[in-house]
């Protein structure tokens, strides 16, 4: 149940992490079939840093994750994608599987969300098979990034140099490739959302 993920993160009042991210909000943009452990923990991270991270779906009121090759927990949406603001926002989160980001990119107002991010130069996350998205969104051409090996072919086709290392920064654009890589991922991308905005990727949108 969702209760033992709230109940986790209201740790986060008595931690020492720095609060390098207060004041700030991530949107963490999912739908049904996302890798659990890849929302959880660095939503937790998020929020430990000081952000305010909010789950934004195209579902109205639930996302169902999966762990591995199992069904996994339900999470509240804090903000339908279709009604939420970009620029309330100062940073994306995008978490992997397999089911969620086939799905995600295949919803042109969940795209257009984020591109939004991407036109602004505003920090951007993905972990895992969370760059599919990027792509749809024009974001990945002449950017250096890593994820699941199998969408290595698919970003590399996209005119993206893909690397395999756990995590990879450029631009404002943080990547890593599985929940292994979730502890190098988080702490990236808590320094890259510290730092803001970066110049805005003029590939976005663009179909050449």
């Amino acid at each position: 149940m969702a209760n033992w993920f709230a109940a986790k993160t209201q740790k986060k009042k008595t931690s020492s992490v720095p609060q390098q991210l207060t004041g700030k909000r991530v949107a963490i943009v999912v739908t049904d079939g996302f890798e659990q452990d890849e929302l959880v923990q660095p939503k937790h991270a998020l929020e430990e840093a000081g952000a305010v991270a909010e789950i934004v779906s195209p579902n109205r009121e639930k996302v169902k994750g999966c762990k591995s090759t199992d069904w996994g927990m339900e999470f509240k949406v804090d903000k339908q994608v279709a009604k939420a603001d970009p620029n309330s926002y100062d940073a994306l989160m995008l978490p992997g599987g397999q089911m969620n980001p086939d799905h995600l990119r295949m919803d042109k107002t969940t795209i257009q969300f984020i591109q939004s991010f991407v036109r602004s130069g505003k920090p951007i996350a993905a972990i895992c098979h969370g760059p599919l998205t990027l792509i749809e969104a024009g974001a990945v051409k002449g950017r250096r990034m890593t994820s699941y090996p199998s969408i290595q072919t698919d970003l590399q086709n996209a005119g993206a140099e893909w690397v395999d290392q756990e995590v990879v920064a450029d631009r404002g654009l943080v990547t890593s490739r599985k929940p292994e890589d979730i502890p190098a991922f988080n702490r990236k991308m808590i320094e890259e959302f510290a730092e803001g905005k970066h110049e805005p990727h003029r590939e976005s949108g663009s179909s050449s």
